[in-house]
């Protein structure tokens, strides 16, 4: 089975094709926020057979808006010629699974003095993610969880206290393809397809209503 995956959460893009779940080639950079080019310039690298790709995979957050966004849009565009399958993962998922702990919390800045989390068993969400005040974290961690954030740089002093890494750790698409592929073969559906976004939809009331 080849899988293609797309993982756009952070500030680190990346993409992956996988043969029989395993990596076979993968691009990675750092966002530089003024457009995707780098997203295409790493696609036509690659120079993938899309048709030949038996499923295409998305990490869908939590983490950046326009990221997941362009991610499921990419797949979806990818997919649809062929009708091949689509699977999306919270990319928290793949961050747990490359910190290989017992229990991890994955954290990120929502921004609007909040945080969401996620507590990860091995690298199985337990639960659903959460939005929080910031000083509520600490209530939500478990004793003795890894506590990691693909925002470190934004949470120095926010995670300070906690047990976490010496060097900040981002989902990656080959980790994304590795953990969809297990599942797919496992039989486990996709996550709802879709971006999670942790804040509620803000409705404006028009200035000139029709």
């Amino acid at each position: 089975m080849k899988i293609f995956a797309i993982e756009l959460s952070s500030r680190f893009g990346s993409i992956a094709i996988l043969e029989n779940g395993v990596v076979t080639a993968e691009k990675s950079w750092e966002e530089n926020f003024k457009n995707r080019q780098q997203l295409f310039d790493a696609m036509s690298e690659l120079e993938s057979d899309w048709p030949s790709v038996d499923l295409f995979a998305v990490g869908r957050g939590p983490g950046a808006f326009s990221g997941m966004r362009i991610g499921f849009t990419v797949i979806n565009a990818l997919a649809a010629p062929e009708k091949k399958h689509v699977y999306a993962l919270n990319s928290g998922a793949a961050l747990a699974s490359i910190c290989d702990a017992e229990k991890t919390v994955i954290v990120g800045d929502a921004r609007r003095n909040k945080v969401w989390a996620g507590i990860f068993k091995g690298n199985e969400l337990e639960g659903e993610f959460q939005l929080m005040e910031r000083d509520e974290l600490q209530g939500f961690v478990p004793e003795g969880a890894l506590v990691v954030s693909p925002d470190q740089d934004r949470l120095t002093d926010l995670l300070a206290d906690f047990q976490g890494l010496e060097e900040p750790k981002f989902p990656t698409a080959g980790k994304l393809g590795e953990l969809v592929y297990d599942r797919f073969m496992k039989g486990i559906a996709s996550e709802t397809f879709e971006p999670l976004y942790m804040h509620p939809p803000v409705f404006i009331e028009p200035l000139f209503p029709a």
